[in-house]
């Protein structure tokens, strides 16, 4: 006997615009010409063996992948990620979800990091309208497209919107290709299911990122340096 399936539709979603923020991009990133804090003695050994593991690797024309936690974007490291990968030190840049949403929260609002017990309490913890509805949105347009995760995502911060098939198109997609392109098949009909659901538009959604200079999916979508999301 199947297990009654969770309705999420009852949930409370409230906009991200009630939430209380910890961090303001504009006012606490790092800038690029801030001064470096002295490093202990076991710090700087390491940085520098690294620096040279880097500048090795590059003028080998190897790849340098940078894999971090949410933490470096929280902490508003995202001007100095940015400047690695514009300088081609780095050439892959990957991060769990939580980076994917905290970047995302600082190109579109310029604010991110909600005070974790205060919501979990309140049972508010992640359940926010547009950060769920938008990334999820890309990544079901990006699928269609062909998309990565980071991909999709930076592809929506960078142009500030997300192209909408019509109805119709998908669904003449669906019944041309079941048998020949499955694949294909499964991303339309996935967005199709989305575009009814929330009773979407075809053509051109404009989704503003006011604060996207920040954005280091963004970056790297303009650069063409891969940005890989591992939930």
């Amino acid at each position: 006997m199947p297990y009654p399936q969770f309705d999420r539709s009852k949930l409370n979603i409230k906009p991200l615009s009630e939430r209380i923020n910890k961090t303001e991009i504009e006012k606490d990133h790092v800038p690029l010409d801030a001064t470096p804090h002295p490093l202990s003695d076991f710090a700087k050994p390491v940085l520098e063996e690294t620096v040279e593991r880097i500048k090795k690797a590059r003028e080998n024309q190897k790849s340098v992948m940078l894999v971090f936690g949410a933490h470096t974007i929280k902490n508003g490291l995202g001007p100095v990620l940015i400047d690695l990968i514009d300088r081609g030190w780095v050439t892959h840049l990957a991060t769990n979800g939580a980076g994917v949403i905290h970047d995302w929260e600082f190109s579109f609002q310029g604010k991110s990091c909600e005070n974790v017990e205060k919501y979990v309490k309140e049972g508010q913890f992640g359940i926010w309208n547009e950060t769920g509805f938008y990334i999820n949105l890309s990544l079901i347009v990006g699928a269609y497209e062909g998309l990565g995760y980071g991909e999709s995502v930076g592809s929506m911060i960078e142009n500030e919107g997300l192209n909408i098939p019509s109805e119709d198109d998908l669904a003449q997609i669906i019944q041309q290709n079941i048998l020949s392109d499955p694949e294909k098949v499964a991303g339309a009909a996935d967005l199709l299911r989305t575009i009814q659901r929330f009773n979407l538009k075809s053509g051109w959604m404009e989704i503003p990122h006011p604060f996207k200079r920040f954005g280091i999916q963004a970056a790297a979508f303009r650069l063409k340096v891969p940005f890989t999301s591992h939930p």
